[in-house]
């Protein structure tokens, strides 16, 4: 019996690390924001790309405005609802890791809107309690702003950072909050309790004095295979009328390296390469940090990193998830020195299966520049000793000229005369 509870406790702590997506209010109305967070026991290993989120009515997909960021091993995710139905949230092929092993999982939530009327015993009327947050998260290096809208038929009150207000129908309030912190949640309490994350960049490090450097993107998110190098760019602005002297940039990450420069001049746009080496696949956080003179005072300015380490050869774009083993699929797993040049399957036990063919991997330029010079000194010899066998022969076996061939049929012809005097 003991057997038993123990396989059923460590089936339930494999299936702890699937992906799952919790909505803070099962309840929603129309034009009520939906507050979510996708958690996972195990590591994330992939960005959670807008194209990989769908909501379904039915099997017919629908349109509902979205987004979604990344923080802390936890996907933050907002909707804005317009109209009532059952409908269904699919977001597909997310990549994660318990322990060493990696696979995909496509998870989907589904929830109804519907309007609440409730019953007012003083004007035995039925009302409707609507709240529009607008945006449902915040993530930005000023100071975040959050509009909260009145979409019901009624007045009510909200309360938030010990202040309430009161809001009457389809009337709106700004709020405006800078924490200490970089992550945090705004609290805001009226018929329902909402909780907004708030992701406020500079209070990583405190602004003293704001820069005419801007980047764009100001949070640089991307995705990266393990032992292959990839590119990415940064556009720098320079948003002053004089010139900004650029003293050095620095990655935290040792496997990001930086091509600087020297100086962007006045209202000038340059791109900064940042090339991504990395060994290991995971997530991985840091900063490229910019140190600069503008106004003979020394400035910096701070670009968040987030990347996604993904295994050699693989994109989210086509890695999916089989019950089944690689030989029922008739597939293939590549080695090392390999890729497949179809999509690829994790199977049942975690194998890498590849669906099409494994072909060998293209070999570097450094590798066949490397023998080329010994190829070219072999084909200029080999040509080399053609060009002298055939002068060789041609002094050997010489043509016959118009002289020589009179001379021969002379001579062939005072043998034939000669023959025919004796013989009389």
């Amino acid at each position: 019996m003991r057997w038993k509870l123990l396989f059923i406790l460590f089936l339930m702590s494999l299936a702890s690390a699937t992906p799952e997506i919790y909505f803070q209010h099962e309840k929603i109305q129309p034009e009520e924001t939906i507050l979510a967070t996708i958690n996972t026991s195990g590591e994330f290993q992939g960005e959670i790309k807008e194209s990989q989120i769908k909501f379904l009515e039915g099997r017919k997909e629908v349109f509902f405005e979205s987004n979604i960021f990344y923080y802390n091993n936890t996907y933050y995710f907002y909707s804005y609802t317009t109209r009532p139905g059952n409908f269904t949230l699919k977001i597909s092929n997310i990549l994660y890791k318990e322990g060493q092993e990696l696979t995909s999982k496509n998870i989907e939530k589904d929830f109804t809107i519907k309007e609440e009327r409730i019953l007012n015993e003083e004007t035995n009327k039925t009302e409707t309690k609507i709240l529009e947050i607008k945006p449902g998260f915040v993530k930005s290096s000023t100071t975040p702003k959050i509009k909260i809208t009145n979409k019901g038929d009624t007045t009510f009150n909200v309360s938030y950072l010990e202040k309430e207000i009161t809001i009457n129908p389809l009337k709106s309030s700004t709020i405006e909050y800078a924490p200490d912190e970089e992550f945090t949640h705004l609290e805001i309490s009226t018929y329902k309790d909402f909780r907004i994350p708030i992701n406020y960049l500079s209070a990583i490090k405190p602004i003293i004095k704001k820069t005419h450097l801007k980047s764009k993107p100001k949070h640089l998110v991307a995705e990266a295979n393990e032992n292959s190098e990839k590119k990415e760019i940064i556009t720098l602005y320079n948003l002053e009328d004089e010139n900004i002297t650029i003293q050095k940039i620095i990655s935290s990450l040792d496997f990001i390296s930086v091509k600087s420069f020297e100086e962007i001049k006045a209202r000038e746009v340059k791109n900064l390469t940042i090339i991504i080496s990395p060994e290991k696949t995971g997530h991985a956080t840091g900063n490229i940090t910019v140190y600069f003179i503008e106004d003979e005072i020394e400035e910096q300015l701070i670009i968040p990193l987030s990347l996604f380490i993904l295994p050699k050869g693989t994109t989210l774009e086509n890695i999916s998830k089989s019950e089944e083993t690689c030989k029922d699929l008739k597939g293939n797993i590549c080695n090392y020195e390999e890729i497949c040049d179809s999509k690829t399957t994790f199977t049942k036990g975690n194998e890498l299966c590849c669906l099409g063919k494994c072909i060998p991997k293209e070999k570097d330029d450094e590798d066949e520049s490397g023998y080329g010079w010994l190829i070219g000194i072999l084909i200029i010899v080999g040509l080399g000793g053609g060009a002298y066998f055939l002068y060789k022969k041609s002094k050997k076996v010489k043509g016959t000229t118009p002289d020589e061939k009179i001379k021969q049929t002379t001579e062939k012809y005072s043998k034939r005369l000669s023959g025919n005097l004796k013989r009389n």
